[in-house]
């Protein structure tokens, strides 16, 4: 019983990982299609990736390519705020 229970467990988190919302690319970040239809789930998208990505408040202690993704995600963020209003 022990056994099947462990299984269970394992299996309920695997499901629980894949259902969590991946960090866009810088690719992605770049083609992200805006639209203040969808503000509510893209904005949360866009924190989450902001919340787990974490960097450095100072754009000095940053490298070239963590510069630049960056600047593109708090510009998307920035888009919301100045054409959706808020």
């Amino acid at each position: 019983m022990k056994y099947l229970l462990v299984i269970l467990a394992i299996v309920l988190a695997g499901c629980d990982a894949s259902s969590q919302t991946q960090v866009l690319t810088y690719d992605q970040l770049v083609q992200y299609p805006v639209s203040c239809k969808d503000k509510d789930s893209q904005l949360k998208e866009l924190r989450y990736t902001q919340k787990v990505k974490n960097f450095d408040p100072d754009p000095d202690n940053l490298g070239d390519l963590d510069r630049a993704y960056n600047s593109r995600l708090k510009a998307t963020i920035w888009w919301y705020s100045y054409r959706c209003g808020q």
